[in-house]
């Protein structure tokens, strides 16, 4: 998965291995499936470069059984990523430069995912998982939350320097 810069696409890509359909999904708000909205599928592999494919319902397309590669491309809702996928798998997602989650207060990276850096770009890595989330965010977030912390940082300085003061003048 390639997240797109501006962080509200990605590029999907999917290989499959002797299959003849594949359901496009994503996770609910209690983990349930719930199907994505995809667009810009491609699918290639035994039967060439950009093989027929046919919608069988609104997030399940069917082809000619074999060994395939789908593409698509579907949106990101508000900064965070989730892959939900039927077999455990090996999974690759990776960040434009501009995009990262190294700060725990801002970005997550659900549990087994490597993350390293590449080419001015982030890669985050799981071996053998079913279930990916990568929350991420973009330098006027990290700013905001700096700016955000000064401001507490000085009204808790202002706060407890008096209180400090007056306990000070107490103590015979």
């Amino acid at each position: 998965m390639t997240v797109l810069p501006g962080g509200e696409t990605y590029l999907g890509e999917v290989v499959l291995t002797g299959a003849e359909e594949y359901a496009f999904w994503e996770a609910g708000m209690l983990g349930e499936k719930v199907p994505l909205a995809v667009k810009n599928v491609t699918v290639s592999g035994e039967c060439g470069e950009n093989c027929s494919y046919t919608e069988k319902d609104r997030n399940t397309i069917a082809f000619a059984k074999g060994n395939v590669t789908i593409g698509y491309e579907a949106g990101i809702v508000q900064k965070n990523l989730q892959i939900l996928l039927d077999e455990p798998s090996t999974i690759t997602v990776t960040l434009p430069e501009g995009i990262d989650v190294q700060n725990p207060l801002l970005g997550r990276v659900s549990e087994g995912g490597i993350v390293s850096r590449e080419n001015n770009t982030t890669v985050i890595r799981w071996d053998q998982t079913r279930f990916v989330e990568v929350r991420f965010y973009d330098p006027g977030q990290e700013r905001l939350l700096l700016i955000f912390g000064a401001v507490w940082f000085t009204v808790a300085a202002v706060l407890i320097v008096p209180f400090l003061l007056m306990r000070r003048k107490q103590d015979p």
